[in-house]
């Protein structure tokens, strides 16, 4: 039986003008071997992240210009890339059990030869109006 499960989720506030939510999908049917994981980016209004930041269960990520060490046990996955603003993000799960997202911030060349590369780009989905 195929389980739909909600993995890491995250906010993201760009330059306190555009506010977004992180949130990866976890579809799983074992008896087929099949794990999928995308993640998903919705742009919200500023009223709509101030309410999900103070209910306390979803964190704020904040962007990075380098990955963090990874201990042992646990496990960095490139989920996929995306641009706010001509600003370019690599989006990582952290994964120990309680997965949590890396943003990195990286150069509009290594964000193109990502893309090149087929690295999936996440398109922000407009959920503002």
């Amino acid at each position: 039986m195929a389980s739909f499960e909600i993995g890491a989720r995250g906010l993201f506030n760009f330059r306190n003008e555009r506010f977004f939510v992180l949130v990866e999908d976890e579809i799983t049917i074992p008896e087929k071997g099949v794990e999928i994981d995308p993640v998903n980016i919705y742009e919200i209004d500023q009223q709509t992240f101030d309410f999900i930041r103070d209910e306390g269960d979803t964190p704020l990520v904040v962007p990075r210009f380098n990955l963090p060490p990874v201990p042992p046990g646990f496990e960095l996955e490139r989920k996929c890339i995306f641009t706010v603003d001509n600003s370019y993000f690599v989006i990582y799960e952290l994964e120990n059990g309680t997965d949590n997202f890396v943003i990195l911030r990286i150069s509009a060349a290594l964000f193109n030869s990502l893309r090149n590369s087929g690295v999936r780009e996440c398109i922000p989905q407009n959920f503002i109006n």
